[in-house]
């Protein structure tokens, strides 16, 4: 789970159960609030690192909720991804006056919403020593990369690649077949000092492949197996970081 929640402020129960099965999967905690002032009260006690707006609520709607949020000083800050079912595009446009970063329109799909409610915690980590970590250097790598589709761990689902670039945040895989952006990962990593275990998510690809019929791909790190993990992979960065400065 991470380390802190996204909160969703929405009147409709079954949006509130869609939106936190798929973010649940991400291994985010979601906090709801059927309200705008519920909402606020709650986001000044949970501190999340992004809100799930609707635009569209009774009583105090979505554009009245988020005006509120902007004036807040401590609350003023946190990202906002607006959502709404209407058709009427002004409802975009009064989001973002007020304040929205994103906007999603009702329906949406999976990949989308996790797509935009991960730019908004990189968004909120920006300037923060966790985010300035997380954007360690990149550094050129080759390591061996076995890649399972999450849920399917099977021979038949593995694909084997290898890495053209690595960092604490992510790594550029390449690998002999496209996978769609949003695909869940199982990785094993074959490091120098033995093989690791970590998740990860497919952020991009490269429809195009190059030499030996490779493609590249984006791959979010999202945690590791096990601190052992962890340390042996901050490890092999901080020797590859010594050998580059040397």
């Amino acid at each position: 789970m991470r380390n802190r929640p996204i909160l969703l402020i929405d009147d409709d129960p079954q949006s509130c159960e869609l939106v936190t099965a798929i973010l649940s999967i991400a291994d985010f905690e979601v906090l709801s609030a059927p309200d705008g002032l519920s909402g606020i009260e709650l986001a000044r006690t949970a501190q999340p690192i992004a809100i799930i707006l609707d635009m569209m609520m009774p009583g105090m709607d979505g554009i009245s909720t988020l005006q509120r949020l902007r004036r807040d000083p401590v609350l003023k800050g946190i990202p906002v991804v607006g959502i709404t079912a209407s058709t009427d595009l002004t409802y975009t446009e009064k989001a973002f006056r007020a304040g929205a970063q994103f906007f999603l329109p009702k329906p949406f799909r999976a990949a989308s919403l996790l797509r935009v409610v991960e730019l908004a915690e990189d968004l909120a980590l920006r300037d923060t020593p966790m985010h300035r970590r997380r954007r360690h250097p990149r550094h050129l790598a080759e390591v061996p990369v076995s890649c399972f589709i999450s849920g399917h761990l099977s021979k038949a689902s593995e694909l084997k690649g290898k890495t053209g670039n690595v960092s604490l945040g992510g790594l550029l895989v390449l690998l002999p077949e496209t996978l769609a952006p949003g695909t869940p990962l199982q990785l094993g990593l074959g490091l120098p000092d033995g093989p690791i275990t970590a998740r990860g998510r497919v952020m991009w690809r490269d429809p195009k492949p190059i030499g030996e019929g490779r493609f590249h791909h984006g791959v979010r790190l999202l945690g590791f197996k096990d601190d052992g993990g962890l340390g042996q992979y901050t490890g092999y960065l901080d020797q590859l970081e010594v050998g580059r400065t040397a």
